[in-house]
């Protein structure tokens, strides 16, 4: 009867507890609720919420019943009184020191803008629980990062850039792709070069097949969960990952007498060579080719899911006006930076000014600046630059004076050196499906092309 009486009293303390915890998450839901609905858009909601790495959002739990009504001229001009965040994204050999190029380029024509130092998130790392770095991006600072992990579900990603901190009027993101098999090249002739680039020594340590060894595994699950994502495109299967690792292991053991990934890459032909540093590219610890058609979907999905918020509020013509989004992308190819660096750099000035009265120059100020980045870029490929490793050959003609001449004059082309190698990628079984699904990829993305799905 004792141990009754115990056990009536315990089952009446959990009921005590159950219905107090009831009350306090009603509560709760209720005035997140509450803020919802009284926020001009529901992009900005996003705002009022951190980040709980325990828990997993699903996007349409982003997707709240809006307001009707479209935010007034004050509303507009309280938002656009703080900067914007600009996010310049890269990876390896898709643009490392043309993203400071443009950092600089942009610090240059607005002072108010701030160069960051320290929140920068380390490159190829994540938050085990949600699979996406920890973002605290400022407005009115530009942010130079290489090669993010985006693996996390779409509407973690949109809280990670839009709220952390509160008061940004919204992020321009810049994102440098290349061409896969241009990109795997330049990799290639990088790091293969006599003497081996400053900073570089990491390729006479590494065994690239051990490493590929213990992140495959890791990684080929986080690919594969975005490669199969609804609206995705299923560029390569599972297999795929463990014959890249069988065929690293063939090329890097049939060389025992030069151990070391730099002088595989020194002795071996160079269609072995280049087949090798790919597999490292692609599923090392680099694994940036892959890393980069990740994210390409990644922020398409993120794109999509604002879409589908503006949708359901009634306000997809505030969508449609791209100089109004909060999160603005510009996709750009590190490929036609080489071959048209003036018109690619007026495209990026075109784009920070979009919809930012603190940016605005005149077309004669963006042909300035733009004929300024062309003749310096051109200056560093004449003078041999080591970290310029551009597949192309140096501009055909300059002035005396070093001033370029006409563009027509100027036009680079394929080494026929570099032609084969590419070849030699695109023949093979493997490399030729998986990176040209990666290159249409890229592609589309240049184009602007988008499946709403």
């Amino acid at each position: 009867r004792t141990m009754s009486r115990k056990t009536a009293r315990v089952c009446l303390l959990a009921a005590i507890a159950l219905a107090f915890l009831s009350i306090l998450r009603y509560t709760n839901e209720q005035q997140y609720s509450l803020h919802s609905h009284n926020s001009s858009s529901n992009l900005n909601s996003l705002k009022s919420r951190r980040l709980s790495s325990s828990k997993t959002y699903q996007p349409q739990q982003l997707i709240q019943s809006p307001s009707n009504n479209e935010s007034t001229d004050d509303e507009d001009t309280a938002s656009s009184s703080e900067g914007y965040t600009y996010l310049i994204i890269h990876y390896h050999k898709s643009g490392h020191i043309l993203t400071q190029n443009l950092r600089d380029i942009l610090l240059q024509i607005d002072p108010s803008i701030q160069r960051n130092y320290i929140d920068r998130f380390p490159k190829r790392q994540h938050d085990q629980h949600t699979k996406c770095p920890h973002l605290t991006l400022h407005p009115n600072t530009v942010y130079v990062q290489s090669s993010p992990d985006f693996f996390c579900n779409v509407d973690i990603l949109a809280e990670e850039l839009l709220t952390r901190p509160t008061k940004q009027r919204g992020v321009k993101l810049i994102h440098l792709i290349r061409d896969p098999f241009t990109m795997a090249i330049s990799n290639y002739n990088y790091h293969s070069q006599d003497p081996l680039p400053e900073g570089e020594n990491w390729v006479k340590r590494t065994n690239p097949c051990a490493v590929e060894d213990k992140s495959t595994l890791i990684y080929a699950h986080l690919f594969m969960k975005t490669l199969t994502s609804p609206g995705a495109y299923r560029l390569m299967e599972y297999d795929d990952f463990k014959t890249i690792q069988t065929m690293c292991h063939r090329l890097y053991d049939q060389q025992q007498s030069s151990p070391g990934f730099y002088q595989h890459l020194l002795h071996l032909p160079p269609a072995d060579g280049l087949i090798l540093a790919t597999t490292y590219l692609m599923l090392g610890h680099g694994g940036d080719i892959l890393r980069m058609a990740n994210n390409i979907i990644k922020l398409r999905q993120l794109q999509t899911l604002e879409r589908q918020i503006h949708l359901q509020a009634h306000t997809l013509a505030t969508f449609n006006n791209e100089a109004k989004r909060k999160v603005q992308v510009l996709t750009m190819s590190m490929d036609n930076f080489i071959r048209r660096p003036k018109e690619s750099t007026i495209q990026f000035l075109d784009f920070i000014s979009l919809g930012n009265n603190d940016v605005l120059l005149s077309v004669k100020e963006k042909e300035e600046i733009a004929t300024r980045y062309e003749e310096m870029y051109y200056g560093k490929v004449t003078a041999g630059d080591e970290h310029i490793t551009s597949l192309l050959s140096k501009p055909k003609k300059m002035m005396s004076d070093g001033n370029i001449m006409e563009e027509e004059e100027t036009m680079v082309v394929m080494s026929d050196t570099v032609a084969v190698l590419e070849q030699s990628l695109r023949e093979n079984v493997l490399w030729g499906r998986v990176l040209g699904n990666i290159a249409n990829l890229v592609e589309e993305s240049l184009k602007g092309v988008h499946n709403w799905y």
